[in-house]
């Protein structure tokens, strides 16, 4: 069941403990990254702390994968690459809560990675953008009736076109 949580400087406390027992564990092979409305100030959310896990080669991500399980996380069940990212988490539940960790494994070769990071800074530069998603947030929660796959669904136009915006602003400063 979906539910919003408002926003949590803890959060980011919590994202650098766990920066530090990834690194340590994957020997700081990877870039990490915090992403998803957690690393977004005051932009409320499910309260779960994705962290995105950025590797030179695939080779990487599949040894990474396994340590990764060594400290309690689990694969995801659903079998979830898409675009070549491979999904964990701390639950190994189906519905995660709040102060749940994702990992989002991937290369930095892939697409997910560039425009993810561009959609988390646009937003935590433009104060009127990051109001926009949080309203929208609460627009769509009451929408779905507490449907997660469809609310992250309804999203996808807005972070969409976040994302130009953030190109677009990238393209004119060079």
């Amino acid at each position: 069941m979906l539910n919003l949580h408002k926003y949590n400087p803890e959060y980011t406390e919590l994202f650098e403990i766990e920066r530090n027992r990834l690194n340590n564990t994957l020997n700081n092979i990877c870039l990490v990254e915090h992403i998803g409305s957690t690393a977004i100030p005051g932009v409320d959310g499910k309260g779960v702390i994705d962290i995105m896990l950025v590797f030179d080669d695939k080779a990487d991500i599949e040894s990474a994968t396994k340590l990764l399980e060594n400290i309690g996380y689990f694969s995801s069940t659903n079998d979830i690459k898409r675009n070549g990212r491979i999904f964990m988490s701390s639950t190994g539940a189906k519905e995660s809560g709040e102060g749940d960790f994702h990992l989002h494994l991937l290369t930095k070769g892939n697409c997910d990675y560039s425009q993810t990071i561009m959609f988390r800074n646009y937003l935590i530069k433009h104060q009127d953008a990051r109001q926009s998603y949080n309203d929208l947030k609460y627009e769509l929660f009451e929408k779905v009736n507490g449907d997660r796959k469809e609310y992250t669904r309804l999203k996808d136009d807005f972070i969409k076109n976040t994302i130009d915006l953030a190109q677009n602003e990238e393209y004119v400063k060079h």
